[in-house]
């Protein structure tokens, strides 16, 4: 048998203490990082862009450039 527990609220805030607080943001980052993760793996063209460009570094393909010259590289 299931019951049914009310709750009734006076406030529209809750107060959460500061570290319980960062702890929750930071498991909520790892969960995100580890979604973020998963997407790309199970995305077959991100994948096969990663090998190619693993196999571009092992062969020298590549330019090494600061972040200031990346738009007149690719112009």
């Amino acid at each position: 048998m299931m019951t049914a527990i009310g709750l009734e609220t006076k406030h529209d805030t809750v107060t959460i203490p500061v570290d319980l607080f960062e702890d929750m943001m930071s498991s909520y980052q790892k969960m995100e990082q580890i979604m973020s993760t998963l997407e790309v793996l199970l995305d077959q063209k991100a994948m096969d862009s990663i090998k190619k460009s693993k196999e571009d570094i092992e062969k020298g393909n590549f330019v090494d450039c600061s972040l200031d010259e990346i738009d007149g590289l690719l112009a």
